[in-house]
């Protein structure tokens, strides 16, 4: 991925497969009740930041539009974006992260420690959706943007293949949590079985967080992301009798 973060699920450190996290009994009713699942506004800092790493992809963006890119470099990027090289690099690894932008990622936090312990609801697709809305709740929110950068993509096949290997590293990530949860809670399938399960409900996931994508970058509201993706959760509890756990 363009921004990875340790994996608490293969972390030893941090599994609550090798260290159990206790829970109390939870609710197993319906999986979407009438509350956000999203995190409060984030602070004035927190906005500057966002602005900075938005101000930063804008810019990449548009040198390779208008000039190709070849013409993308660093320096180019720092000067159109009115920030230092310094401060670039603390955002972006190099150039063609700044094109890729951030793809979604799962949290290095307590979040995921209590998705695999079985929270927090208890129902794995809606468990995996309160997942989705956590990770996606740092992506830059900007139509223009996914524009912008379908248009650089479409015209470079090397960068489109690594988005491609960077969305099919998250779905290995949700993968091995989802095995992980299932493991935690005494599951008896075999191995095999298990983990083609996990993966089913990896792929189900994703394909609920495209569809959340689709409807936002189609949308002309002022709806956010992590809005949609509740949204297509929900329409997608509304399509199964029952959850796949």
């Amino acid at each position: 991925m363009t921004n990875p973060v340790t994996n608490p699920v293969t972390n030893p450190v941090t599994n609550p497969v090798t260290n159990p996290v206790t829970h109390p009994a939870r609710s197993h009713g319906h999986a979407w009740d009438n509350h956000r699942m999203s995190d409060a506004e984030p602070g004035l800092r927190e906005r500057k930041r966002r602005a900075t790493r938005l101000a930063i992809q804008q810019a990449a963006l548009r040198i390779a539009i208008e000039d190709g890119l070849a013409a993308v470099t660093v320096d180019e990027i720092s000067r159109r974006a009115d920030v230092s090289p310094r401060t670039f690099f603390n955002y972006f690894p190099n150039k063609e992260g700044a094109i890729l932008g951030d793809d979604p990622t799962l949290p290095d936090d307590a979040v995921l420690v209590d998705f695999v312990a079985g929270g927090p609801k208890g129902d794995l697709l809606a468990d995996l959706g309160a997942l989705l809305v956590h990770s996606t709740r740092e992506l830059i929110e900007e139509r223009g943007l996914i524009e912008e950068r379908q248009q650089v993509l479409r015209a470079a096949p090397e960068l489109f293949s690594r988005r491609m290997e960077s969305m099919k590293e998250f779905q290995a990530e949700i993968e091995r949590a989802v095995v992980a949860r299932l493991e935690g809670a005494g599951a008896t399938t075999e191995p095999v079985a298990l983990r083609r399960r996990a993966r089913l409900a990896s792929l189900v996931a994703l394909a609920a967080l495209r569809h959340a994508w689709w409807e936002w970058s189609d949308g002309g509201s002022d709806t956010h992301l992590v809005d949609e993706l509740e949204r297509s959760f929900a329409d997608l509890d509304a399509l199964v009798s029952r959850s796949l756990v």
